[in-house]
C-alpha cells in the first residue's frame, strides 16, 4: 500500500512538473518561437536564474527540516 502511494505521488508530480513548464514556456514564447520577454529583462536573466535556484533551494531545505521534525515527532 505505501509503495503504491509512494509511486501515485510520484506520477503526480511528474506531471504536475511537466504541465507547468510547458504552460510556462508557451507564455514566456510567442508563436514564432520568439521570447517574449523585455530586452532589459534579457540583459538580467542571469541574475534571476540565480534567484530562482537560491529561492528552490531554500524550499528545499526548509521541506528537509520539515520531514526530519516529522519523523521525530513520529518517534516520540
Amino acid at each position: 500500500m505505501t509503495l503504491t502511494r509512494t509511486i501515485g505521488w510520484g506520477l503526480v508530480g511528474s506531471a504536475t512538473t511537466m504541465l507547468v513548464r510547458n504552460a510556462t514556456r508557451r507564455a514566456m514564447h510567442t508563436e514564432a518561437g520568439r521570447v517574449r520577454l523585455p530586452q532589459a529583462t534579457r540583459r538580467h536573466n542571469r541574475a534571476g536564474i540565480l534567484l530562482v535556484a537560491a529561492l528552490a533551494g531554500a524550499t528545499l531545505a526548509i521541506a528537509d527540516v520539515l520531514l526530519e521534525q516529522s519523523k521525530r515527532n513520529a518517534e516520540a
